[in-house]
């Protein structure tokens, strides 16, 4: 009876001590919520990799300079739900991207809803 407490003790520190590291790596902390931007860019990359997928965007800045975004979005089984595949975004796509942004102003953030460059919905499945 002794043992048999000890193994379920024992169980449930564990699945505790799991669920808390996975809570902790999908906090969103790291990005302004409460004031997204939006970029307009060309794609360098489309990584449809696990756990997230990025979008690499070269944005112009206030000055002409082109500036390199890494912009983190859903997970690729997520994403892929709502019609992404890695072949969805090709370099030179020209976009325009809603971003929650880095709190610490690296050139990074969130992307949350992802317009062609004349602003209309971009469509992952539409033929290219």
């Amino acid at each position: 009876m002794i043992l048999r407490r000890a193994i379920h003790h024992f169980i449930l520190l564990i699945l505790v001590t799991f669920s808390l590291q996975a809570s902790a790596h999908h906090s969103t902390a790291i990005y302004d919520s409460d004031n997204p931007i939006e970029l307009k860019g060309r794609v360098v990359e489309w990584q449809f990799t696990n756990p997230h997928t990025f979008i690499i965007l070269a944005v112009e800045d206030n000055n002409g300079e082109e500036v390199i975004w890494s912009l983190e979005g859903g997970n690729t089984s997520l994403v892929f739900r709502r019609g992404w595949t890695p072949e969805s975004l090709q370099p030179g796509d020209e976009l325009i991207v809603t971003v929650r942004p880095l709190h610490s102003g690296a050139p990074g953030g969130n992307y949350s809803d992802v317009r062609n460059a004349d602003g209309t919905p971009f469509d992952p499945r539409a033929k290219r």
